[in-house]
C-alpha cells in the first residue's frame, strides 16, 4: 500500500561544482496517523541520492518499506 501524499517541497540547489540541481521532499501520511513517511530525492549532479523512511515507531514494527521496483514506487508491506 502507498499512503496519501500530504506535502511536497521542491528546492533548487547550487550544486557541488558539477552544476545546479533539485531537492524534492515528499511527506506521506502514516497508516496509524501518528507519524509520517518521508521520501527525499537529491537530484544534484555528482550527488544523487534517493531515500524513503518511516518516521513512526508503531508502523516501523508493523510494516516494512518495499522499494524493489524503485524508491519512487515504494509501498508498505505487512511484516
Amino acid at each position: 500500500m502507498k499512503t496519501k501524499l500530504i506535502n511536497s517541497i521542491l528546492k533548487g540547489h547550487v550544486g557541488y561544482g558539477a552544476g545546479p540541481g533539485i531537492i524534492e521532499l515528499h511527506e506521506y501520511e502514516c497508516p496509524c496517523g501518528k507519524g509520517k513517511i518521508l521520501e527525499e530525492h537529491n537530484d544534484i549532479p555528482g550527488f544523487e541520492e534517493h531515500t524513503v523512511h518511516i518516521h513512526c515507531n508503531e508502523c516501523c514494527n508493523k510494516y516494512e518499506l518495499n522499494t524493489d521496483l524503485d524508491v519512487r514506487s515504494w509501498r508498505l508491506d505487512i511484516k
